[in-house]
């Protein structure tokens, strides 16, 4: 039997605060991980540091890590899909170091091996306690969520969940066209157009303010979202 293995996708964007705060614990963490792994940093011509934080780590020569230093922004999709691209593992798992923990992702890894007919784990981050910091971040995420559970026939809570994990090799047959934070939705939207088998699990959320570092915009992004989740459904 084929062991489990996943390439974890980190993203970043002009977080040097963000990663000389929290990457030392993550490199510590991820040598508790129960399987088989890749971590994939791809930075999307920062210009704050963080390339130069991750150039550094870069040559620490850690074991299982790549890294992606895009010479053009290509937003966090665009991102996504080039370190997808350079990815070596069975499930691809989108995660954000800034908001989840990554034991969450030992808890995803359990119910995948539980049940491999899993082609889509989305996190949720709805519970006892809803730490939103925006009310239309909250709304939005409501929203988006009750339209594509209303289209493709799912019951997901939370679909704007920033910790997510799915097969590569069903993933490689897709044709995505977003680039931006629509990506996520877009490739979700997909999975379930095609009858993928896609479950939830609940995860830990500490959300960041706009001060802290905090990109995706309510109106702004959420317009692109919904472009992206009505165009997968009509194309």
């Amino acid at each position: 039997m084929d062991e489990i293995s996943y390439s974890i996708v980190c993203c970043y964007y002009n977080e040097k605060p963000l990663l000389e705060k929290k990457i030392g614990s993550f490199l510590e963490a991820l040598k508790n991980l129960p399987f088989k792994n890749e971590v994939i940093f791809c930075d999307n011509c920062s210009n704050d540091g963080t390339t130069e934080i991750l150039k550094k780590l870069e040559l620490e020569q850690h074991k299982n890590l790549k890294f992606i230093y895009n010479e053009k922004n290509l937003g966090k999709g665009g991102s996504i899909k080039k370190a997808i691209s350079s990815s070596t593992n069975k499930y691809i798992i989108i995660f954000d170091l800034d908001e989840y923990l990554i034991e969450d992702l030992i808890k995803g890894h359990k119910i995948i091996e539980s049940d491999k007919k899993i082609d889509f784990l989305c996190g949720s981050r709805f519970g006892e306690n809803n730490r939103f910091i925006y009310k239309k971040n909250l709304y939005g995420v409501i929203v988006l969520t009750k339209l594509i559970n209303l289209l493709y026939k799912i019951n997901l809570s939370d679909s704007a969940c920033a910790t997510k994990i799915f097969k590569r090799e069903i993933y490689d047959k897709l044709k995505i066209s977003t680039n931006g934070f629509d990506f996520e939705f877009e490739v979700l939207c997909k999975f379930a157009k095609l009858s993928h088998l896609i479950k939830e699990y609940k995860v830990e959320y500490y959300p960041r303010s706009f001060k802290e570092g905090k990109k995706l915009r309510a109106l702004k992004d959420g317009s692109m979202i919904f472009k992206a989740i009505l165009t997968s459904y009509f194309s």
